[in-house]
């Protein structure tokens, strides 16, 4: 059976472990610069990309505020989903048979006419 190029790279870099005394801590050298460099690879330590996220929405909230509009939504707050078709967004909000909406929603409703488009369905349980 063949080896694998994996396998070939292993044993090779195993080879040079027992040739150089010094390797487990250059491992550990190498696994410390890992860390620090570990954003850039994308895999983050836990709570950093909750960090990242507060950090972007906060920015957001910012511009959003000064920004000189007179009525400006969260996405959630209006629509379930937005879609695409022939060029043109349609906002979709999904709800439960009986479900009124909610007075952002009636607001978008009645400004974007065919482009908000309600679906009522019985709840699947």
């Amino acid at each position: 059976m063949e080896k694998t190029k994996k396998q070939i790279e292993r044993e090779r870099a195993w080879e040079t472990r027992k040739k150089n005394p010094n390797w487990k801590e250059q491992v550990t050298n190498a696994s410390k610069t890992a860390a620090k460099n570990s954003h850039k690879s994308g895999r983050m330590k836990n709570g950093q990309a909750r960090e990242m996220g507060l950090k972007s929405r906060k920015f957001e909230n910012e511009v959003a505020d000064s920004l000189d509009y007179e009525n400006i939504f969260l996405p959630q707050s209006v629509c379930d989903r937005i879609a695409i078709v022939d060029g043109k967004p349609i906002l979709i909000e999904i709800k439960h048979k009986g479900d009124k909406l909610r007075p952002k929603q009636k607001q978008a409703q009645k400004l974007l006419g065919d482009s908000y488009v309600v679906i009522e369905r019985w709840c699947m349980q």
